[in-house]
C-alpha cells in the first residue's frame, strides 16, 4: 500500500506541475514530497459527501434555517437577476424612493476560480476513488491539513475560468462602484482577473484621474475557519506587496510586519478549548451564516454604493444563500441561488434590507 501511495503521490505531483502556475507549483510540490511513502488509502471513517468530485467545500443537508432568519432584527430579501436584467435594475435603483425604510443594493457575488486545493482534492479522489474526509485530523489522510497548502492560490485553470467570466459578463457589471474581497489569495486573484477593467490602472478618466471604484478586503467573507489550512491566510506582508490597490485596513490585524493571521488564530483558540486533544474545530454553516449576516448588515448595508461586487468562497456563499437571504416562497430563486456556486461563478441579485420593529 505504501509503495502504491508513493507512486500515486509522484504521479499527482507530475500532473499538478503541468497545470499549476510556476509561482505556486512549489506549494503543491512540497505537499506531494511530504506525501510520498506516507499516504494510506485505507480509511474507514465516515466521509463528508461533496457536491462534486473537485470541491473540498461544505455541502448543504437541506436544513431549514428559517428560525435564524426570523430571529434577526434586519431581514434581507433577495431577488436573483439574469445578466440581461441588470441594466433595468440599475435604472430602478437610481430612482429608488429614499423616504422608505428599506434599502436596496445590486450585488454581484462571485466564488473564486479553481485553487490548488481544489485540484489536489480532485486528483486525490480520482486516483484513490475515496473522497477526502474534510473533518479528518490526521494529515496523512487529509492533505488539506499540511502547512504547504496554506492560502492556496489559483491554478492555470482557475485563472482561465476568471478570464472567461470577464469576457462573457464584464459589460453587465461595468457600473460596479465597490469591490469587496476575501483576503485569501485565490479570492484576490479572482477579483483582479474578473474585474480587471476596474483596477486603478484601467479605470482612469480622460483627464488622468482615477475612477472611484474602491477595493476593500474584509474578514467577514473569508472561507470556513478552523482545521483546513487552505483557508488560513499567508503572511500579510506578502499579500500587501502583490495587491497594493486593495485596502486591508479592516482586517483584524493589518500590521504588515506581522505574519500572524489573527482572525484564524482567534477561532482556533476558541474552538480548540472544547476538545481534549486541542484540535480546532471547523466552522459550522450556522456560524458562517452569522458572519455573513454581520457582513451584510454591519458593513454592506451602510455603504453608500448601490452596485457592489463581493468575491469570496463556496462554503461562505452557501451559508449566506441558505441561512441569511430570504427569497419569495415557491420562486425558482430558492433552488437556483441556494445551490453551491461553481468555480469562478458569478450570480447577481438585489438585496433589500428591512428593519423589523
Amino acid at each position: 500500500t505504501r509503495r502504491r501511495s508513493a507512486a500515486m503521490a509522484l504521479a499527482l505531483s507530475s500532473s499538478l506541475q503541468r497545470s499549476v502556475p510556476v509561482a505556486s507549483y512549489h506549494v503543491a510540490s512540497a505537499f506531494f514530497n511530504h506525501l510520498s511513502g506516507r499516504i494510506s488509502v485505507r480509511h474507514n471513517h465516515h466521509r463528508l459527501k461533496s457536491s462534486s468530485r473537485d470541491d473540498p467545500s461544505l455541502t448543504s443537508e437541506a436544513t431549514c434555517y428559517n428560525h435564524l432568519k426570523q430571529s434577526r432584527p434586519i431581514r434581507i430579501k433577495a431577488k436573483a437577476l439574469h445578466p440581461s436584467e441588470v441594466a433595468a435594475t440599475k435604472a430602478d435603483l437610481a430612482n429608488d424612493d429614499k423616504s422608505t425604510s428599506t434599502i436596496t443594493k445590486l450585488v454581484h457575488f462571485q466564488r473564486h476560480g479553481q485553487g490548488t486545493h481544489n485540484q489536489l482534492y480532485q486528483q486525490w479522489t480520482d486516483r484513490t476513488g475515496i473522497p477526502i474526509d474534510l473533518s479528518e485530523t490526521n494529515p496523512e489522510l487529509n492533505p488539506l491539513l499540511l502547512p504547504d497548502i496554506i492560502d492556496a492560490p489559483l491554478t492555470d485553470k482557475g485563472r482561465n475560468q476568471c478570464k472567461e467570466q470577464r469576457i462573457d459578463k464584464s459589460k453587465y457589471f461595468a457600473g460596479v462602484e465597490l469591490i469587496v474581497v476575501s483576503p485569501l489569495v485565490r479570492a484576490l486573484e479572482t477579483a483582479c482577473i474578473t474585474f480587471e477593467d476596474h483596477l486603478p490602472s484601467a479605470s482612469k478618466r480622460d483627464d488622468g484621474e482615477e475612477e472611484g471604484v474602491r477595493w476593500i478586503a474584509h474578514e467577514g467573507i473569508r472561507e470556513e475557519l478552523g482545521l483546513l489550512l487552505c483557508n488560513q491566510r499567508r503572511p500579510l506582508k506578502e499579500t500587501l506587496l502583490e495587491f497594493p490597490h486593495v485596502d486591508f485596513s479592516l482586517l483584524a490585524q493589518h500590521d504588515e510586519r506581522s505574519d500572524e493571521d489573527v482572525y484564524w488564530k482567534q477561532h482556533c483558540e476558541r474552538t480548540s478549548m472544547n476538545h481534549a486533544d486541542g484540535t480546532p474545530q471547523r466552522e459550522s454553516l450556522e456560524d458562517m451564516s452569522h458572519r455573513a449576516y454581520d457582513f451584510l448588515v454591519e458593513y454592506l448595508y451602510h455603504r453608500p454604493e448601490k452596485e457592489i461586487a463581493v468575491v469570496g468562497h463556496s462554503a461562505w456563499l452557501l451559508a449566506m444563500t441558505n441561512a441569511v437571504l430570504e427569497f419569495d416562497e415557491g420562486s425558482e430563486d430558492v433552488e437556483e441561488f441556494g445551490t453551491m456556486f461553481g468555480q469562478a461563478e458569478l450570480r447577481s441579485a438585489t438585496l433589500t434590507f428591512t428593519e423589523i420593529n
